[in-house]
C-alpha cells in the first residue's frame, strides 16, 4: 500500500502540469534603454515583471554590479506602495533578470490624462508621499522620481513605486556618481554623488504641481522646489503640512454644505409658514359667510354642492402632490444621489457635487409647480408647494442624518 501511494503521489511532481509552468512562458518585451531590458511573463499561472541586461552591455562588471544593487536595495523594501522584488533568476533569452510581481495598472502620467476628482488626486498623492517616506526611512534615496517611474493601480487608484535602478544610500561605497531624470531632478544632483533625501523632495514638488491639487498646496510645492537649505529637511514635514491642508479643504468643504443645507431648510420653513397663514385666514373666511345664511335648506344645499366641490378639488390636489412627489423622486433618482448616500461608507468619499444637488431640489419643485399653476388657486397652490417641499425635507432629512453620522466617525479618527 505505501508503494502504491508513493507512486501515485509521484505522477504530480513535473514541470508543467494543467497548462501551470514552473518556468517563464508568454516573455513580452515591454521596454529597453541603453542598458537595461524590462519583460512580463507568466510563471505558475501568474504574470511577473522581469528587469535584466542588454546583450550588449551584460557582460560588463559595472553594470552586472548595478543590477545586483538595484536587487539589494529593493529586498530591503517591503510596503504596500513599494513593487516588491522576489530574487535574482537566470531566464531563458534574457540572462540574469530581477523577478519582481507585475502591476496591473498605468504611470501616473498617463493617469492624470484622466478625469479625476481632486479629492481622488490628493489621495493618490498622499499615497506618494508615505511611499517615500517609508523609502527614507531605510535609509535609501530613489534619486529618479518622475511619474514614468509610480504606478496606479487598476483596482483601487493605489500608488507603486517602481524602478530602483538609481537608487542608493550610505550602506553602498560603490557606484557613486549624480543620477536623475532632466525635469525632475534636483539641481545639486547634477554635481553631488551622494544620496540625500531632499533630491525626492524636490522632485516631489515637480510631480505634486503636475497632479494639480489646488491653490492650497501652492505654498507646499514652492517649498519643495526652494534651494536645498531652504526645503523640507524630510518628507515627515512634507506630509504633515499637506495632512493639514487636507484637514482644512475638508472642514471648507462641510462648511460649504452645512451652509446650503440651512439656506434650503430656511426656505421651506418660510414657505410652510406663509401657507398656513394663508390657510387659517381662507378658513375662517368661510366659515363667517356660512354663518350668514339663513334659509336652513338653502343652506343644506350648499353645503352639499360645497362637500361635493371640495372633495372633487381636494382628489385633485391630492393628485398634483402625488405627482410632484413622483417628479421630485425621479429628478433625485436620475442624479444617483440615493444610492451613493445609502452605500457611503466615509465622510470623505462624500461627492463634490451634493450642494450643488442640494440647490438645484429647489428650483425642481418650482418648475412643477410652474406646469399646474393655471389648474389651480393661488391657495390652493400654496398648499400643494408644501405638501411637495414636506416630501422634500424627509428625503434631505434621510441624507443629512446618514451625512451626520459618517461626519461623527470622521471627527472621532481625526481627534484619535
Amino acid at each position: 500500500m505505501q508503494e502504491d501511494y508513493d507512486s501515485s503521489a509521484s505522477g504530480y511532481i513535473q514541470d508543467t502540469f494543467e497548462g501551470i509552468s514552473h518556468t517563464f512562458t508568454d516573455v513580452e518585451i515591454l521596454h529597453t534603454s541603453d542598458a537595461n531590458i524590462v519583460a512580463k511573463a507568466k510563471r505558475y499561472g501568474r504574470w511577473w515583471l522581469l528587469k535584466g541586461l542588454r546583450q550588449e552591455v551584460a557582460a560588463e562588471r559595472r553594470y552586472q554590479q548595478m543590477l545586483r544593487k538595484e536587487l539589494e536595495i529593493m529586498m530591503q523594501l517591503q510596503h504596500p506602495t513599494i513593487v516588491t522584488a522576489v530574487g535574482l533568476e537566470d531566464v531563458d533569452g534574457l540572462g540574469t533578470c530581477i523577478v519582481m510581481e507585475y502591476v496591473e495598472g498605468v504611470t501616473l502620467s498617463e493617469w492624470l490624462k484622466g478625469p479625476h476628482r481632486q479629492s481622488i488626486r490628493r489621495n493618490v498623492a498622499m499615497e506618494l508621499i508615505e511611499a517615500v517616506a517609508y523609502i527614507h526611512s531605510k535609509g535609501i534615496v530613489h534619486r529618479d522620481l518622475k511619474p514614468q517611474n509610480i504606478l496606479i493601480t487598476s483596482n483601487g487608484n493605489n500608488v507603486k513605486v517602481i524602478d530602483f535602478g538609481l537608487a542608493d544610500s550610505d550602506s553602498y561605497a560603490v557606484l557613486k556618481q549624480p543620477a536623475g531624470t532632466h525635469g525632475y531632478m534636483a539641481p545639486e544632483q547634477t554635481q553631488a554623488a551622494k544620496p540625500d533625501v531632499r533630491n525626492d523632495i524636490y522632485s516631489l514638488g515637480i510631480i505634486l504641481k503636475q497632479m494639480k491639487l489646488g491653490l492650497g498646496f501652492r505654498r507646499i510645492i514652492s517649498r519643495c522646489t526652494s534651494p536645498i537649505h531652504q526645503r523640507y529637511q524630510s518628507v515627515n514635514e512634507l506630509r504633515r503640512d499637506c495632512e493639514n491642508e487636507k484637514r482644512r479643504l475638508h472642514a471648507l468643504l462641510w462648511g460649504s454644505i452645512a451652509v446650503v443645507c440651512l439656506i434650503v431648510v430656511y426656505a421651506v420653513w418660510n414657505q410652510t409658514t406663509t401657507i398656513r397663514k394663508d390657510a387659517i385666514g381662507t378658513h375662517g373666511a368661510l366659515r363667517s359667510q356660512n354663518a350668514g345664511v339663513t334659509d336652513l335648506q338653502g343652506q343644506q344645499d350648499t353645503e352639499v354642492e360645497e362637500q361635493s366641490s371640495i372633495q372633487f378639488r381636494k382628489r385633485q390636489k391630492d393628485d398634483a402632490i402625488d405627482a410632484g412627489c413622483q417628479a421630485f423622486d425621479e429628478k433625485v433618482v436620475a442624479t444617483g444621489m440615493n444610492e451613493h448616500i445609502d452605500t457611503l461608507s466615509y465622510f470623505l468619499y462624500l461627492r463634490s457635487d451634493f450642494p450643488d444637488i442640494l440647490e438645484q431640489s429647489y428650483s425642481w419643485v418650482e418648475q412643477y409647480i410652474q406646469t399646474i399653476c393655471n389648474d389651480f388657486t393661488e391657495e390652493e397652490i400654496n398648499y400643494i408647494r408644501a405638501e411637495i417641499q414636506k416630501h422634500q425635507w424627509d428625503v434631505m432629512k434621510i441624507w443629512e442624518t446618514k451625512i451626520n453620522q459618517l461626519k461623527e466617525t470622521y471627527d472621532q479618527s481625526i481627534e484619535e
